[in-house]
């Protein structure tokens, strides 16, 4: 059996190195490719340091077609997971027309790229943000609606399309993940520094000795705050590799998350009683428009064809950032 190459794009980003992580570790080798725009060159090479191997990292932007093209024959690569994305919400209202062309055209370019150089397997970043702010209180199934209400969930949206008509080509193997919210760590060096995600919000108010902030406490949910469904990064991982492993075909999109909710008031909680702050006085604002009062995941369907569930409990992921 040989060693099978896995090209990452945005493999220095919090999710990707997680993801380069799970794969080196079960024996795969791995190429990152990441513009470091948001991506860690440190990710990296703590995960060089850890598995004593060296993992090349090439600097390039996932529009750079060429490039990308170049890599995939100079390290002859068997699969492709696309990670690669702008994915902050309210920037893509600003920049829309940025988000479908990183998100959108150059997964289609890659795609394109895979099949010319006969890459057979092919796995999506995908995010939940493509079911929109569902008017429910149940969970999300795969082939329930879809109503993206960003550009940045819509260009994930119609980049699932092309995904999903590669995986239907005789031959090639892969799915879109979505993602619900993504939290945790599995190590200090991997954490997630972005500003969009609620726990390095709050801890990130905390650092400046501000108070965190809950927006909307007039839900029609247990405590009145939003509920989503919070899902360990080391999870993602482990689902990344499920699909990479997966021997059947796959459906052409999966649910990744635990299927159980937890409100935002019980996330700011735990986070508190992490670093013992309990005492911590927390701001209530007006609701912020789009944000639905449920949000979580079917997992039944990533459980029954590849035998994915999530393993970490929210207190476990909360309590690995510290």
């Amino acid at each position: 059996m040989t060693q099978e190459t896995w090209l990452l794009t945005g493999g220095a980003g919090y999710i990707g190195a997680h993801i380069a992580d799970e794969f080196i570790r079960a024996g795969k080798s791995v190429v990152i490719y990441d513009s470091l725009y948001q991506g860690l060159e440190h990710r990296i090479q703590y995960l060089r340091t850890k598995h004593n191997i060296d993992i090349p990292l090439i600097k390039a932007d996932i529009r750079d077609y060429n490039e990308l093209e170049g890599v995939i024959r100079t390290y002859k690569i068997d699969g492709i997971v696309h990670t690669a994305a702008l994915k902050a919400v309210g920037e893509s209202m600003e920049k829309p027309d940025e988000y479908f062309e990183v998100n959108l055209t150059a997964t289609n370019e890659l795609i394109d790229i895979a099949k010319r150089n006969n890459v057979k397997k092919f796995i999506f970043s995908s995010t939940a943000a493509v079911y929109g702010s569902p008017d429910t209180m149940d969970p999300c199934c795969e082939d329930g609606p879809k109503a993206p209400i960003s550009p940045y969930g819509d260009s994930k949206y119609q980049a699932e399309a092309k995904v999903t008509a590669f995986i239907n080509t005789p031959g090639n193997h892969g799915t879109s993940l979505r993602f619900f919210n993504v939290v945790g760590t599995a190590a200090p060096e991997l954490l997630d520094n972005s500003v969009e995600n609620l726990v390095p919000i709050v801890l990130g108010k905390l650092n400046k000795g501000a108070a965190p902030e809950i927006f909307g406490t007039d839900y029609p949910t247990k405590d009145g705050t939003c509920i989503r469904d919070y899902v360990d990064v080391r999870d993602i991982a482990r689902a990344h590799l499920a699909a990479a492993d997966a021997t059947q075909p796959l459906p052409p999109a999966l649910n990744i998350g635990t299927g159980r909710g937890a409100s935002v008031r019980e996330v700011i909680d735990l986070v508190l009683a992490a670093i013992n702050k309990t005492d911590t006085q927390v701001i209530e604002s007006p609701r912020r428009s789009g944000d639905p009062a449920f949000l979580c995941a079917d997992i039944n369907l990533a459980k029954s064809a590849m035998g994915f569930t999530a393993q970490y409990s929210l207190e476990a992921s909360v309590k690995s950032l510290f």
